[in-house]
């Protein structure tokens, strides 16, 4: 039996610049950003095995090191989302609270611009409220964009 040891990761630092080089990609999903234990394999095969340590989260650009050396960087994939552009505070609050209902993260994805991960579901619920300003959109959905974030940090005050 031939089993591939992984290369252990043993320090990670946030959101390297790679100065316009290439490294190798760690892809995960948005929704993988908080697990503990990780065993993944890179975009070019490498097994990689990481433990979370004291971060409290992967985040996208994090650059995963073994004994000093580069190993790869972690890039959040993007996923399909439902989202909503909100014209007022009014409207915003109004999808904001019927998603909480629902139990899902909600991102800021740009000025008035809110996400949440697809479900076919909710997806017709959505549609059915606020018609077709409810649109299908391929996002990556960050972490520091998730409204649960921005609140706790208070970064979208000015």
């Amino acid at each position: 039996m031939n089993t591939v040891q992984p290369v252990v990761i043993d320090e990670v630092k946030a959101k390297i610049d790679l100065n316009g080089q290439n490294f190798d990609l760690l892809e995960l999903e948005w929704f993988e950003n908080k697990k503990q234990k990780l065993t993944r394999t890179t975009r070019s095969g490498k097994v990689l095995e990481l433990r979370l340590g004291n971060l409290k989260e992967w985040q996208h650009g994090d650059g995963l090191y073994s004994n000093g050396q580069l190993i790869a960087t972690i890039a959040i994939k993007t996923c399909l989302t439902i989202s909503f552009p909100a014209e007022n505070d009014a409207e915003a609050a109004d999808f904001c609270y019927f998603i909480g209902n629902q139990h899902l993260p909600v991102f800021l994805t740009s000025p008035q611009q809110f996400a949440v991960p697809y479900d076919g579901r909710l997806f017709e619920q959505l549609s059915f409220r606020y018609g077709a300003r409810i649109q299908l959109t391929d996002a990556q959905l960050l972490s520091h964009q998730s409204l649960r974030y921005l609140a706790k940090n208070r970064t979208h005050e000015n």
